[in-house]
């Protein structure tokens, strides 16, 4: 997960000149910093729900409810967990794997939801200990606990997961009351299947599929969804649908896939590359060599000191993504970001240093753009085109 500047830190710069913050306000994906975690056996996991009782399998969807009123930032859900009748708002994630909600010993809890022994009396405690450190230097530290989550009616009784008792850094401030990781389970840190997992292990869902439809806070539908089980055939044109292998290689199990090549106003700019979905990034972050490359494109850009790029508030950017033959444009209204001067806007196409060449992660602003089809079953990733 990772933020870009929200409008008033934006606004704030311009007062400097055109000089953007070294830092940016968010949580970055844990990518690359984490310690080995222990390989979750699905069979082993699937022998600890043997006893659950069961209903049949049916795919289900939750409404995805943007973090902020006025940025596309991210996503959130609500999920109950224990006894506590207060249900909890938790960011909706692919490029994390774990799920956690903050504790009610955390200093950092705020007017958050806390999870704890005063608030569900079922939770149980345990002896392990858990942390993951992002990107930025963010990091969670807390407990394993065990109890009852419920997710739209379904059960997963009796379920470890992660509670964070200290969270520094961005996290430290985020509003949300937890993460709910839609990576891999066996790169997780707390050690335990992913929730999709859980319910396809236990018969709840047909397989361990997320479909996902992201909102444009412009459109001002706020029309996102989350699809567990299955997709959403009524969000999409199944002849504008292309599925990709999941690549092996990074630092851990992620969803990466090839791209084919990467276009502005018609023409390609970038050959083939390796792409990484995360619906918790608010932006394209891409090495720095191709981020200038695709920028340079856009008449009147400029740059901040930091390295990023500024591109006139009135462009019209007409990028292009081609998967698996099939070329996904991206809104203009997704290119151009926050303004910060009369003039200029940042551009959500950022430079990261931390992006190995040649590859894209690819955000919110791409991903409000197509249907998303996570498909764990099969290690692929479904990409089409909205209705």
């Amino acid at each position: 997960m990772r933020y870009t500047l929200t409008f008033d830190a934006f606004l704030a710069a311009a007062c400097l000149g055109l000089s953007a913050p070294a830092s940016v306000w968010g949580i970055p994906f844990p990518r690359g910093h984490e310690p080995p975690a222990t390989h979750i056996d699905s069979t082993e996991a699937s022998h600890h729900y043997a006893n659950v009782s069961r209903r049949a399998a049916s795919s289900f969807t939750l409404p995805l409810t943007p973090i902020d009123d006025d940025f596309d930032l991210g996503y959130t859900a609500l999920v109950k967990v224990g006894t506590n009748p207060i249900r909890y708002t938790v960011l909706m994630d692919c490029g994390s794997s774990e799920f956690w909600l903050v504790s009610d010993t955390s200093p950092q809890r705020g007017r958050r939801v806390p999870l704890g022994p005063s608030i569900s009396q079922t939770v149980q405690s345990s002896s392990d200990g858990w942390n993951v450190q992002y990107d930025d230097g963010s990091t969670v530290t807390g407990s394993i606990v065990i109890d009852d989550v419920i997710i739209d009616g379904r059960t997963l009784p009796e379920l470890r997961f992660g509670t964070a008792d200290t969270l520094t850094g961005t996290l430290a401030t985020a509003t949300f009351d937890g993460i709910m990781g839609f990576g891999f389970s066996q790169v997780s840190q707390t050690r335990a299947p992913t929730i999709l997992d859980a319910l396809a292990i236990t018969k709840k869902i047909p397989r361990a599929i997320s479909g996902w439809k992201l909102s444009r806070n412009a459109d001002g539908r706020n029309d996102g969804e989350i699809m567990f089980g299955e997709e959403n055939a009524a969000r999409f044109f199944k002849d504008k649908q292309v599925f990709v292998q999941n690549l092996p290689g990074g630092s851990k199990k992620e969803w990466r896939f090839s791209i084919d090549g990467i276009s502005m106003d018609g023409s390609q700019v970038i050959p083939a590359r390796v792409g990484i979905v995360d619906t918790g990034t608010s932006a394209l972050f891409v090495n720095p060599v191709d981020a200038l490359a695709i920028n340079r494109v856009i008449s009147g850009f400029a740059t901040f000191d930091d390295g990023s790029y500024a591109i006139p508030c009135g462009a019209q950017p007409k990028l292009s993504i081609t998967i698996n033959g099939f070329a996904f444009d991206v809104d203009p209204r997704d290119i151009v970001g926050d303004p910060v001067s009369n003039e200029l806007c940042v551009s959500n196409i950022l430079p990261d240093s931390s992006m190995k060449p040649g590859e894209w992660l690819l955000g919110i602003p791409f991903l409000k753009n197509v249907y998303l089809t996570l498909d764990v079953t099969g290690d692929q990733i479904g990409f089409a085109k909205l209705r």
